[in-house]
């Protein structure tokens, strides 16, 4: 990935380039409802009636489908898809720092991955320090991927619907302090990961930032690819590259990095070493 620093720093270099503000998610309600061609609903569970939920605007793909951001997390999509095998996805999403914009980008994402037919898709949320999955998909907070670790209760209650028939979410739950670092030991011998593998096509992990945390290690790990969430404009190029250096570390394979927050100026250069 030297070209992609190389790429960076010259873009920090540049003189005279304009910075133009991104579109706001805030603004996109154009309020299209998903396809109402889905899959089958699983028998245990009751018909999603369109329009039931209003999602939080930074949902760009559930409120604008056709629109531009939308698009670019379908290009997204386009890409990982053609590097896993026989399509299937078990993947981190994760950032060098917080804010960077990786939960807004991890459920858009899922959401672009739902709209294929035949795939089941299932998000857990991997910080059980603040995670908000929860509160953006509007289900339960518990049980959720802590209580499983703790083992409390099993994985199949863990799995919450959404409003997407072919989506679920598993939510971080709730965990003390204390116990985070026994919880986090525990997710490698829990066989979530594999026992997922049995029943979705795509298992989609949100985690905390790489750089602050040894959490996105620990979870990357199982996952065994990952998805490095770059804000522009924001990002030091020193923090991405330590990120990087800590998931090599962990045997994480990064499938790449998805720009964030972008300006309508990308240097061309610059653009073929992200998504």
């Amino acid at each position: 990935m030297g070209n992609v620093w190389d790429a960076m720093k010259k873009h920090e270099q540049e003189p005279g380039q304009p910075e133009k503000p991104a579109i706001p998610s805030a603004d996109r309600k154009a309020g299209i409802t998903p396809p109402s061609a889905a899959p089958s609903v699983p028998p245990q569970r009751e018909a999603v009636v369109v329009g039931a939920k209003d999602y939080s605007p930074v949902l760009v793909v559930h409120h604008d489908r056709g629109g531009k951001l939308s698009e670019q997390y379908r290009r997204l999509r386009t890409n990982l898809m053609a590097r896993s095998p026989q399509g299937c996805l078990c993947l981190a999403i994760t950032s060098a720092e917080p804010g960077e914009g990786k939960t807004v980008t991890c459920l858009n994402f899922s959401l672009v991955l739902e709209e294929l037919p035949g795939i089941r898709v299932v998000v857990i949320d991997g910080d059980m320090r603040k995670g908000s999955l929860s509160e953006l998909l509007q289900t339960e907070k518990t049980p959720g991927l802590a209580e499983v670790l703790r083992g409390s209760h099993s994985l199949e209650e863990a799995i919450h619907p959404t409003f997407y028939p072919n989506l679920d979410v598993i939510p971080c739950g709730e965990a003390n302090k204390t116990e985070l670092g026994t919880l986090l030991g525990a997710f490698p011998k829990s066989g979530v990961v594999s026992q997922l593998r049995k029943q979705y096509d795509c298992i989609l992990i949100d985690t905390p930032a790489v750089g602050v945390i040894s959490d996105a290690c620990i979870l990357a790990h199982e996952m065994g690819e990952s998805l490095l969430v770059v804000k522009m404009h924001k990002t030091n190029l020193v923090s991405v590259e330590r990120a990087v250096g800590l998931l090599k570390a962990a045997d994480v394979k990064i499938l790449g990095m998805f720009l964030t927050h972008q300006t309508e100026y990308v240097p061309t250069y610059f653009s073929k070493y992200y998504y």
